[in-house]
């Protein structure tokens, strides 16, 4: 399955490689402090403003005219994706431009969205970035009412009371549509910038980006230091260089990289989801001592012209408001109030039948070598070259056993370790299952007979000590897709969200409702209902609608 794909999305892309995409962002508000989370959700056209289902991820960046503050990676399915980022507490005060783009279509600042953040903490404003204006000047930054448009339908009660619970009815008068929905509260701080999805589809075209299209998931691009890539012959004697990517608990995370022909290794990932501690090996050639360094995907776009942010002393009040919700937030950790979403999911293990040994079910041994010996019968360990190898089991259609000589993938916690003379000698007591997966597989082009997951109970794998030519590296993964659903914090605290409900794809069938329960806070305010997103035959639709909280 894992080889079709891969094939099918080499083709693809090689096909689409020219594939231009244009992304529009949608953000739960738009005002922020330094700190705040940022919801999102994305809609991606092709040259031709339809739904686009080529890519499978994309990139977004934060900046100003001082430079990229945040980025972040969400995935897409279909032409839609879902994510959040954090914006750094170091942000400087000023106006930012939203930046969202795909590796086959350059990054469009016509398509951007503005954000206004507001750092409660540092006096650092953006370069030429923000205005100040006299208190008896200062108009709150209000959102101006849009006209509805599509055939969407919001009902809430005008007026609500602290802490009392409300009904928000969301339909749609004829066909389905799948809509983003934030409620939030409307303090004046900064207005929206009003691009609204159907003004994004009369945009320009989509510009071709600078590489070359993901549409399996992300494509990791590594450089290797210490190593000739155009004189070395692999193991395989393919004439290539093998290198692996995985990632601490997760055995679905391995990818084999091979070499390209502008001397870089490239990974064709199935998206990795979340910032993890990525263990990244080249096998060593002819003794030499070489490693692996990953390359951004991010392009740090010009800003371009942004307004102004204005500023006041008469924003303290909301701006003192908003930093007391972000402290109630991160003390009650009500972040884990996000419910997350499907996402695409990786493919490498499906249906492939594995073989458990949870080792508490068996007497203890000291190693991995001597419990292989005594009960795991489907792996060994044999001398091969002065080193411990591992061989799998393996049986014909005649039932005939023998030990095969092929390649086995050996990981420990879903990291790919490729001297398993680390692993003879390992305490087994660490140990708390065995994952055998007999099948064949093939990643990269690299096929492997077997693979076979040791799991420790706690990660011990990150004690291991690692030849020199591994390196254990930080990256920033694809955002997990979330959804606020208005869950309140704990009872007897006091109640100050910014933001009652976010939802970034909700369907709404055709002639039909959404129930949407929301709870007022513990205080009094203007809060704005935003609805937008599209109908099934790619018509654009837009409700608002405010209430007040008394």
């Amino acid at each position: 399955m894992r080889r079709i794909l891969l094939i099918c999305a080499a083709l693809l892309s090689f096909l689409g490689a020219g594939a231009r995409e244009r992304i529009h962002v949608i953000t739960d508000r738009s005002s922020y402090i330094a700190g705040d989370l940022v919801y999102c959700s994305l809609f991606c056209v092709d040259e031709n403003g339809r739904q686009s289902g080529f890519s499978a991820v994309s990139y977004l960046e934060l900046i100003s005219t001082d430079g990229t503050v945040a980025e972040a990676k969400v995935g897409l399915f279909q032409g839609r994706g879902a994510g959040s980022f954090r914006i750094p507490m170091s942000a400087p005060t000023g106006n930012y431009a939203l930046v969202a783009y795909t590796a086959g279509s350059a990054a469009s600042r016509e398509d951007a969205r503005v954000l206004a953040v507001f750092n409660t903490t540092s006096a650092a404003r953006v370069k030429d970035g923000v205005q100040i204006v006299p208190d008896n000047e200062f108009v709150p930054q209000t959102t101006k009412d849009v006209v509805d448009e599509g055939g969407l339908t919001l009902s809430l009660p005008a007026r609500m009371r602290q802490g009392r619970e409300a009904v928000l009815l969301l339909g749609s008068q004829d066909v389905g549509a799948d809509v983003s929905v934030s409620v939030y509260h409307e303090d004046g701080l900064a207005p929206s910038d009003g691009k609204s999805l159907k003004a994004f589809l009369g945009g320009g075209p989509a510009m071709p980006g600078p590489r070359q299209g993901e549409y399996e998931g992300e494509i990791v691009y590594a450089s290797v230091e210490g190593l000739d890539l155009d004189q070395v012959q692999d193991t395989l004697g393919t004439g290539m260089v093998t290198a692996f990517l995985s990632s601490a608990g997760a055995p679905s995370n391995v990818y084999v990289g091979r070499n390209m022909a502008d001397g870089h290794i490239q990974f064709v990932t199935g998206n990795i989801y979340g910032n993890r501690e990525l263990v990244c090996e080249v096998v060593s050639m002819d003794g030499k001592t070489c490693h692996i360094n990953l390359s951004s995907p991010f392009v740090h776009p010009d800003s371009g012209v942004l307004p102004p942010l204005k500023l006041s002393s008469r924003q303290r009040s909301a701006l003192v408001s908003r930093k007391a919700s972000l402290q109630a937030w991160t003390a009650g950790q009500m972040d884990t109030l996000s419910r997350f979403l499907p996402k695409r999911e990786d493919l490498l293990l499906e249906g492939q039948k594995v073989i458990r040994y949870h080792l508490d079910d068996y007497t203890r041994f000291p190693s991995v070598r001597e419990i292989c010996v005594e009960f795991v019968k489907e792996l060994q360990f044999t001398r091969r070259g002065g080193k411990w190898q591992i061989r799998m089991l393996a049986s014909d259609a005649t039932d005939y056993h023998s030990f095969m000589q092929g390649n086995v993938l050996v990981m420990m916690d879903g990291v790919v370790l490729t001297d398993h003379s680390m692993l003879a000698d390992f305490d087994a007591m660490l140990l708390e299952d065995i994952d055998i997966y007999t099948r064949s597989i093939v990643m990269g082009g690299v096929p492997f007979s077997g693979m076979v997951n040791f799991i420790s109970k706690k990660n011990y794998v990150t004690a291991l000590h690692f030849p020199s030519n591994v390196r254990v590296v930080d990256f920033l993964g694809v955002s997990y897709p979330v959804a606020y659903t208005g869950d309140v914090p704990v009872a007897g605290a006091e109640d100050l969200r910014q933001v009652l409900y976010w939802h970034p794809a909700l369907e709404i069938a055709g002639g039909g409702q959404v129930r949407i329960p929301l709870t007022a806070p513990s205080y009094s305010g203007r809060f704005r209902v935003v609805a937008e997103g599209w109908k099934a035959d790619g018509t654009p639709v837009r409700a608002e609608y405010t209430f007040e909280v008394e």
